[in-house]
């Protein structure tokens, strides 16, 4: 005959894995977790000043289909002019944050451009310091091109991503491993665009000084997007 213990072995396997599945299920954070996290995000984009040092902004409306693929918590597309030299082109800022990192996926400038008729040329890895910041900032810079060979137009995108309890990142992959990360993935990740739509009028020391005034605009919002508060 078959002993007591051997009978209640399989039993107690399976219980003892059901307990430790759901053990792990109840340390994995879900939406109600984050909602402290996104009502302060939310804050924090809408707190970005319109007038930075000479550049007035005007914001733009996204598309729809933009809006329906983002899902953002909070956003804004807006475009500053300088008000002292007037004939400077215009530079504009978009600043998206979402609530799951996978809806970012599939909007950033080498996927948008390229499918909007704006071959990408050049990209380089870069890196910025704003002032009240710990770190330098990581991020891309890409280039675009449009218009005909004896006229091209070209489009400079300064890009990086922001992700909950990891900080400031410039690649895309960490923004979809993210999204699988039962701890962080409700707490979403956001993207700052700055885009010079004549990037090649101005050169880059000069963008760069640019970025930095616009970004350097909201002191702590980069903090606000990525410090995790349950």
């Amino acid at each position: 005959m078959r002993s007591f213990l051997s009978i209640i072995a399989g039993p107690g396997l399976c219980l003892g894995i059901l307990s430790g599945i759901v053990w792990e299920n109840g340390r994995h954070t879900k939406p109600a977790d984050a909602e402290p996290f996104h009502a302060a995000a939310r804050s924090a984009v809408d707190a970005w000043p319109r007038t930075v040092g000479d550049w007035t902004g005007r914001d733009v409306e996204l598309p729809r289909a933009a809006i329906q693929l983002l899902k953002p918590n909070a956003h804004f597309c807006r475009t500053f002019y300088n008000t002292r030299e007037r004939n400077r082109p215009p530079v504009s800022l978009l600043v998206v944050q979402c609530r799951d990192p996978i809806d970012m996926s599939g909007h950033y400038p080498p996927n948008c451009y390229p499918n909007n008729g704006k071959p990408q040329v050049w990209e380089a890895e870069r890196k910025w310091t704003i002032p009240g910041e710990d770190k330098p900032i990581r991020g891309m810079e890409y280039h675009f091109e449009s218009g005909s060979m004896l006229h091209p137009q070209r489009t400079v995108v300064y890009n990086f991503f922001v992700l909950p309890g990891k900080g400031v990142v410039a690649d895309m992959q960490q923004v979809r491993d993210a999204s699988g990360d039962f701890q962080r993935r409700h707490f979403g990740a956001a993207q700052v665009q700055v885009v010079f739509e004549q990037g090649d009028v101005l050169e880059q020391s000069r963008r760069d000084e640019i970025f930095t005034t616009l970004i350097g605009a909201n002191p702590g919002v980069l903090s606000a997007l990525s410090s995790v508060t349950k």
